[in-house]
């Protein structure tokens, strides 16, 4: 993992990110649910999201340091379709255990927390290339 060398630790990010996310969705649980949401969906969603993110970061930043590109990128676009199916599959489970009654506010909160770990990761991995000796 070249970039934690640097000083720079997407992982450790993503962890800051996870807490901090976790904590906000526990202490204002009650003001979250007078606005709509379903906190418990919220928090699935973000642990959902937390291990694809880790588990992409983490093969991304092995498959840099490789001499051959073809590998990192292959590493990539795997881990998009570990998170595109993952994200449908709780999808379907959701609305299916809801019956088809999905709450529209958790859906677009989680919508914005799979962005945010999104640009995480692809900054992330940015920087890391920028180090990259390989590159």
């Amino acid at each position: 993992m070249d970039a934690g060398k640097k000083g720079f630790n997407p992982v450790k990010l993503m962890i800051l990110i996870f807490v901090l996310l976790s904590a906000f969705f526990l202490i204002f649980r009650e003001t979250l649910t007078k606005a709509g949401a379903d906190v418990n969906v919220l928090i699935v969603s973000n642990i959902i999201l937390f291990l694809i993110g880790i588990f992409t970061v983490r093969n991304a930043l092995k498959a840099i340091s490789n001499p051959n590109p073809h590998v990192f990128v292959r590493v990539f676009y795997t881990g998009f379709i570990v998170r595109l199916f993952a994200c449908a599959i709780a999808a379907f489970v959701y609305i299916y255990w809801t019956d088809g009654k999905v709450n529209k506010v958790s859906l677009f909160a989680s919508l914005g927390i799979y962005i945010l770990y999104n640009v995480i990761e692809v900054s992330s991995l940015q920087k890391a290339l920028r180090n990259n000796k390989n590159g």
